[in-house]
């Protein structure tokens, strides 16, 4: 985005932020019961300034909500995507060519910050705790010349979020990405879950990440559309790898750490023999091929975003999701 096109859509933002306060803090933000250690239990506060305020990232997520909306009224996917980066970049430009830039608007209720306490030199960021509609959303900001939205994810029906260790002043304690005192460390759990998701409790990561949606249940999917794909005249194979994006986490009060994290998926169908049928584009990947259905082959790439549980000595549980289609090919 050019400076000056940024400068005056939030400049724009900045005339509503007074009255966006439902969904914004008034100073220091307090802590609420999922993200609060006691006070017996938290550690002394280091004397170092944090090299973000816990006000910093209330302004933050505050000029990002209105923000986001103003260009969502507007249907100007270009500013849109300029409010994002890493995975998000390619989730809202999906959420707003799948829908003819008309993409959905939220509401959102009272945050909790979950802000770690970084030195100034430090890549960083924070994260979110808070009501979006009918759903928990937990986001993660990160900050480069400024704050953008770098992961998402919405809180699975039956999953509850842990408790973060948070100093006496409110900040949150971060774990390192090669942290041993967890089952996985952070840089680990990624590709952990693309295992799992691909070949399911056969393969390495039995034991280390836990069944159920999007892990076992994923590769089960994946096992049975091989098979009907097969006796239709065509191979079907999907993919996962760990994105290159930035992993965050956070320390629990058990000692655990609470990890948000991103994976691609890469689907793939190919026609074998010269009477094979079409191959099927699914409808919520329609937008982004020029047909329904293709003769040879067909790709679809997914950016999936996550927020996983990692006790410090038993399975990880993915928690949290949000992900689309970004893009596709055929032929």
């Amino acid at each position: 985005m050019r400076a000056y096109g940024r400068r005056r859509m939030l400049a724009l933002a900045a005339g509503l932020l007074a009255a966006a306060t439902a969904c914004s803090g008034s100073g220091e933000p307090s802590s609420s019961p999922v993200a609060a250690a006691t006070a017996a239990a938290a550690p002394t506060t280091p004397s170092v300034a944090p090299g973000v305020s816990l006000s910093e990232a209330a302004n933050a997520f505050s000029e990002y909500v209105v923000t986001d909306d103003l260009l969502r009224v507007a249907g100007n996917r270009r500013f849109a995507r300029d409010l994002n980066r890493d995975g998000r970049t390619d989730l809202v430009t999906a959420e707003f060519a799948s829908t003819g830039d008309r993409p959905a608007r939220y509401t959102w209720g009272t945050p909790t910050f979950l802000v770690p306490r970084l030195r100034p030199d430090e890549p960083l960021w924070f994260s979110v705790v808070v009501p979006r509609d009918n759903r928990t959303a937990v986001l993660t900001f990160a900050k480069g010349t400024d704050w953008r939205l770098s992961a998402l994810a919405l809180l699975l029906p039956g999953q509850r979020l842990p408790e973060v260790k948070l100093d006496t002043a409110g900040y949150a304690e971060v774990v390192g990405s090669e942290d041993k005192g967890v089952q996985i460390s952070p840089r680990y759990i990624a590709p952990l879950h693309a295992t799992i998701a691909e070949r399911g409790p056969a393969g390495i990561a039995a034991g280390l990440i836990a069944a159920g949606p999007y892990t076992t249940e994923t590769a089960a999917e994946i096992a049975d559309n091989r098979t009907a794909a097969k006796k239709d005249g065509f191979t079907y194979d999907s993919i996962f790898s760990a994105a290159d994006y930035p992993v965050y986490a956070l320390r629990t009060v058990d000692g655990g750490a609470l990890v948000q994290y991103s994976l691609l998926r890469t689907t793939s169908m190919n026609s074998v023999i010269s009477v094979s049928p079409f191959l099927p584009v699914p409808p919520e990947g329609r937008w982004a091929l020029t047909r329904e259905q293709y003769r040879d082959n067909i790709k679809i790439f997914e950016t999936q975003q996550y927020v996983a549980t990692v006790p410090p000595a038993s399975a990880a549980t993915v928690i949290a999701y949000d992900g689309a289609i970004t893009k596709g090919s055929g032929l």
